[in-house]
């Protein structure tokens, strides 16, 4: 089946009709056990093995995922490479291009980088022999940091679609270079809150150029997909989620670790934003 060109692009069209279809999303990237993760259409969790190789919890977090009858997206770093993964070795200092500011062990990868496009191949591949619909792929935004890697972000992504070509694609961010990028939709963290040494508003200019970037892809067709990061159950959370929905976003706020199921919209997106968020 997996083999089968046509079953290929038979599944990823009906992987795109779900995404298309999505109103309730979860990103629990920071969570070994899933606390009733049912009524959510799209769930992206942490898909890859521990630094040791063991895939154990992974699956574990995937089957508890799959349940809940939910498309199920694995996390990926595309734009950075985390010293905590099994392939970390692997990348020599000299790919990298300095430090991920509050992660010490986390560098920016210039994606230019052969070797790197392929071990993000290597690791699609893998993630797709797994069971994952799609890949959920973190820190594009290096191609605004290091405005010089949006070339090999391209040839990364065109990649990851030649290695596994039935997931889907949803960028992390990226607005720099997302329009190059064969991607199935965009998500977009800090567009309303944040965390800067506690939970804050974002910068108002800031919002209104996430939100003329994120109305451009909306325009375009794609899916866009909100992540915003408040205290538990604070009122900034259902004011996030409705301006999201407003915008005919798909929101989800949640704490910065992303260990627990996030604040989420009413079912009804016809509410017009007005439906009240469930807190974690």
């Amino acid at each position: 089946m997996r083999g089968d060109p046509q079953a290929r692009t038979n599944r990823l069209c009906e992987r795109r009709q779900a995404l298309r279809d999505v109103q309730r999303w979860a990103p629990v990237f920071g969570a070994d056990v899933l606390e009733d993760p049912s009524g959510y259409d799209l769930i992206a969790i942490d898909g890859l093995p521990a630094a040791a190789g063991d895939d154990r919890a992974a699956r574990a977090r995937l089957a508890s995922a799959r349940a809940a009858g939910a498309l199920v997206l694995s996390y990926i770093s595309v734009g950075t490479v985390e010293g905590w993964r099994t392939y970390a070795p692997e990348v020599p200092r000299s790919w990298t291009l300095g430090r991920v500011s509050g992660w010490p062990k986390e560098r920016y990868v210039d994606a230019r980088e052969p070797g790197w496009q392929e071990i993000m191949a290597r690791e699609a591949a893998a993630l797709a022999g797994t069971g994952f619909d799609g890949l959920y792929l973190d820190n594009l935004d290096v191609g605004e940091e290091y405005p010089k890697t949006q070339p090999g972000l391209v040839e990364l992504v065109d990649g990851l679609r030649a290695a596994a070509p039935d997931l889907l694609l949803v960028a992390q961010n990226g607005l720099a270079v997302v329009d190059r990028l064969a991607v199935d939709a965009i998500a977009h963290e800090d567009t309303w809150w944040r965390w800067d040494d506690g939970y804050r508003r974002s910068p108002a200019q800031e919002t209104a150029e996430i939100l003329a970037g994120l109305r451009r892809q909306r325009e375009r067709g794609l899916p866009v997909l909100t992540l915003d990061y408040t205290d538990p159950g604070a009122p900034a959370a259902e004011e996030t989620v409705a301006r999201s929905l407003r915008e005919g976003f798909r929101p989800a706020v949640s704490v910065l670790n992303l260990d627990r199921l996030p604040h989420a919209p009413a079912r009804d997106p016809g509410q017009g934003g007005g439906g009240r968020g469930r807190s974690s």
